[in-house]
């Protein structure tokens, strides 16, 4: 019965797009499963960071836009440009984590 659950949850698997290993073997380096376990952790965190990153910096963009004191606007264009530069950080983090993936991934060859 064990046997029939794995087999039917590698069947949900391929379906998904993920294809089993052609001949049960495994085509991938154990490296690869702790970055894919690295990627599946961090790239939700990664994704809020950015959102957040983005709503601060619209939110500080219309402080400096309606800011009347001189010492405000020029706080809020310090935070904003820190704003941004946390953004294209974390922007620069999910596409070397990317494209370190892709390297990862195995290749079908069918």
């Amino acid at each position: 019965m064990l046997g029939n659950l794995l087999a039917g949850i590698g069947r949900i698997g391929s379906m998904l797009g993920n294809p089993p290993p052609p001949n049960g073997e495994r085509t991938w380096s154990p490296g690869q499963d702790l970055y894919i376990a690295i990627w599946n952790i961090t790239w939700p965190i990664l994704l809020v960071v950015a959102s957040l990153g983005g709503i601060f910096a619209i939110w500080v963009g219309v402080r400096l836009a309606t800011a009347q004191d001189e010492s405000k606007r020029k706080e809020a264009k310090a935070q904003l440009i820190w704003a941004i530069i946390a953004i294209v950080i974390v922007a620069a983090i999910i596409g070397i984590m990317g494209v370190v993936r892709t390297t990862l991934t195995p290749v079908a060859i069918g």
